[in-house]
């Protein structure tokens, strides 16, 4: 009978698996804690965004309509230019008045950046923390009049919501009257 020869394939003993086991593991766990962070960094990214965006517009509604206003008109508490009015009222070019405040929607309950007409200059989806606050003031000759208008607005509820997940942002602008 002819005699077999077997040739030994090489193999890996077991502390080797281990160690390449163990090894991947510690790669996979790595990528995910990264991705995990790049999905949270990426979630903030864009509440921080949706925050900044709904104030922006809200900002530059309020400046285009304090810059072409006609005059400024007694508001609600039948203030025209003091410091920290709560709402401020102004007639425009084709004669209407529009008074900013802030408003409850009653269709969502929320409060909302409004004008008296029904429109509102913040959604539902951002709460406002503070504001909107009108610090009016006239120059010392009494020719020019400077409208300061600030608010606050957040994403995400305390307590109820994670802290990163949380975005709260402060807005202000000034616009010097062009009132003829």
């Amino acid at each position: 009978m002819p005699k077999i020869l077997y040739r030994s394939l090489p193999a890996f003993t077991i502390v080797e698996m281990l160690v390449v086991i163990s090894l991947t593991v510690l790669l996979m766990l790595t990528a995910t804690s990264l991705f995990m962070a790049m999905l949270i960094g990426n979630t903030k990214g864009t509440v921080t965004q949706k925050v900044k965006s709904e104030g922006e517009y809200a900002a530059s509604q309020i400046e285009f309509l304090l810059r072409n206003a006609v005059s400024l008109q007694p508001n609600l508490l039948n203030q025209t230019c003091v410091a920290g009015m709560d709402s401020l009222s102004l007639k425009s070019i084709d004669n209407g008045v529009t008074t900013l405040s802030k408003e409850t929607d009653p269709s969502d309950g929320k409060d909302k950046i409004a004008s008296n007409s029904g429109i509102y200059l913040t959604s539902g989806t951002t709460d406002i923390t503070a504001g909107p606050t009108f610090d009016c003031r006239q120059s010392n000759d009494g020719t020019k009049t400077y409208v300061t208008v600030s608010f606050a607005l957040r994403k995400g509820t305390p307590g109820v919501d994670k802290p990163r997940d949380i975005v709260e942002q402060v807005f202000t602008t000034s616009v010097s009257l062009r009132i003829y």
